[in-house]
């Protein structure tokens, strides 16, 4: 049975809004439950990730190709922390504590996706 390609583009940036808000939690960047005022930004973040990885993430995947056959897909990686940090630029009231947060967001992001998505 084939799966129909919207609802694969839907999981994704499900996964990538709800990701952040959860991995800052994880890390303690929040003082005990978390406010709406304190998760809007995250998800704002969140939300514009997840724009970034259908938009963005495959033309950067393509055009890195070569540095990704040479790190056997470890580069890929360094594009998703990127792009988690550029939107993280763009968003006023969120600040990523540092880059352990940002890697367990991407791996986060990766693995949920690889399995709900089926991404590779």
């Amino acid at each position: 049975m084939k799966k129909k390609k919207g609802g694969r583009w839907s999981v994704i940036f499900l996964c990538c809004t709800l990701a952040v808000p959860t991995v800052a939690a994880m890390t303690g960047a929040y003082a005990g439950t978390p406010t709406a005022q304190q998760l809007a930004p995250a998800l704002a973040t969140g939300a514009l990730l997840g724009l970034a990885h259908l938009l963005l993430r495959p033309a950067l995947r393509l055009i890195t190709a070569p540095l990704g056959c040479m790190t056997l897909g470890l580069f890929g990686m360094v594009i998703d922390v990127g792009l988690l940090y550029g939107c993280d630029a763009l968003v006023e009231g969120f600040e990523l504590p540092g880059p352990l947060c940002a890697v367990l967001t991407a791996v986060l992001i990766n693995a949920v996706c690889a399995v709900a998505a089926g991404r590779r």
